[in-house]
């Protein structure tokens, strides 16, 4: 983690940016892509958390730093395993193969970004 210039301007940026990304989660998701929609829906998690960052003058690299920052709403904490598996597969999808994410599983990463977001936005 590492210090920067608080920005509140960013950080509504980066939680607007995790609203569009949950949206085009479900937009490929309903197109039957549910690789890309686990990957929009874990880059959503990565947007609102940063935007809690942001406002706070922090940024990180690390997802495992981000994801722990303690101001972050209880939901990071209370589903960081399946945020974790989220993680892995986006890494698998993206990186590896194709065709490996469920429809199931890609439905959870959107109702679980769709919750950090709302979450996020409360506290913002």
């Amino acid at each position: 983690m590492r210090r920067v210039r608080p920005d509140e301007a960013g950080a509504r940026r980066r939680l607007e940016l995790a609203e569009l990304n949950v949206a085009r989660a479900k937009r490929e998701q309903g197109a039957g892509d549910t690789d890309a929609a686990l990957i929009f829906a874990e880059q959503a998690l990565i947007n609102a958390a940063d935007a809690l960052l942001a406002r706070d003058g922090y940024g990180a690299n690390s997802h495992v730093v981000r994801f722990s920052y303690p101001p972050l709403p209880a939901v990071y904490a209370a589903e960081r395993g399946l945020i974790d598996q989220i993680r892995s597969a986006r890494n698998t999808a993206q990186y590896d193969a194709s065709g490996g994410v469920t429809a199931g599983f890609a439905t959870q990463a959107i109702q679980l970004a769709e919750r950090a977001v709302r979450e996020v936005h409360t506290v913002l």
